[in-house]
């Protein structure tokens, strides 16, 4: 029997999903998975810059950071007997500003067992751009060519991995540009900067999600694609599920689908997490 971990899910805390924590709880429960993983959005009002974003819209509170992580040890203790929970956050990587989140996590650091670092928002001369909000899709003819916004992602992604301040386990949805089903032109640049970043996950082991949310965008695939996770099974660079819920019907969304792609490739095991230790599950 497949064991099933759902790492990556969200609540109506982000203001832009809908059912609490204990509903994602009793979804997974009676999806027969072993562990859920709570990943709520990390709070954006504290950050400079961003008053041209509905960054409300986009994250938790700062006021429900408390609530967030007792509610949380309160459900892991209840449904204990029933399924494991997991605790962390999602947090947006801003180059300019990748320090700031810290003043605002240290009372909550000691309870996580993970931290998803992810990219939704690009700095660009015209303020920050929400690359994956369909409401800000009328921003892509800003540039010149759709290359410049993977290049610009994947640099940004460059610099999450190798900076020494901003502190995460896993990278979510590590190709999400492709969302709207947009495709660089030239691929092989593009490859290029992957595989760079690539080289530097493998040498800090840092887990990248499989994320099966792209399989309901416009894009129809998982994020990432099945040819970077070919590159990173020749790294042997770990990964685990996400299935990036914002509804309970969403939780381990197409897990099978995924795990028979990871099979085909020569997976055999996934990561898990707890206090931010790594350990592994067979698959």
């Amino acid at each position: 029997m497949m064991i099933f971990q759902d790492w990556h899910t969200h609540s109506s805390l982000c203001r832009h999903a809908i059912g609490n924590l204990e509903d994602y709880v009793k979804s997974a429960i009676n999806k027969n998975l072993n562990l859920i993983g709570f990943s709520a959005h990390f709070p954006y009002e504290f950050l400079k810059s961003i008053e041209n974003i509905p960054y409300e819209a986009y994250a938790m509170k700062l006021e429900d950071l408390y609530g967030y992580i007792r509610e949380a040890e309160r459900l892991k203790k209840k449904y204990e007997n029933q399924i494991a929970i997991r605790i962390g956050f999602e947090i947006d990587y801003i180059k300019s500003q990748e320090n700031s989140y810290k003043k605002y996590i240290k009372d909550h650091v000691k309870k996580l067992d993970y931290i998803i670092g992810s990219i939704h928002n690009l700095e660009t001369e015209f303020g920050l751009f929400p690359f994956d909000d369909e409401n800000f899709l009328f921003l892509y003819s800003r540039f010149d060519k759709i290359d410049e916004i993977f290049e610009l992602y994947y640099e940004t992604l460059k610099s999450m991995v190798e900076s020494k301040m901003f502190e995460f386990d896993i990278i979510g949805h590590f190709d999400l540009p492709k969302k709207f089903n947009k495709k660089p032109i030239n691929r092989r640049k593009i490859s290029k900067l992957i595989d760079e970043i690539l080289e530097i996950v493998k040498e800090k082991q840092i887990i990248i999600e499989l994320n099966s949310s792209g399989l309901r965008k416009p894009v129809k695939e998982q994020y990432p694609s099945t040819e970077i996770l070919k590159i990173m099974k020749s790294k042997e660079i770990p990964t685990l599920l996400g299935s990036d819920a914002h509804n309970p019907r969403e939780i381990g969304y197409k897990f099978k689908e995924m795990v028979l792609i990871l099979k085909e490739l020569g997976f055999n095991k996934l990561a898990n997490l707890e206090k931010r230790k790594m350990s592994f599950i067979q698959i």
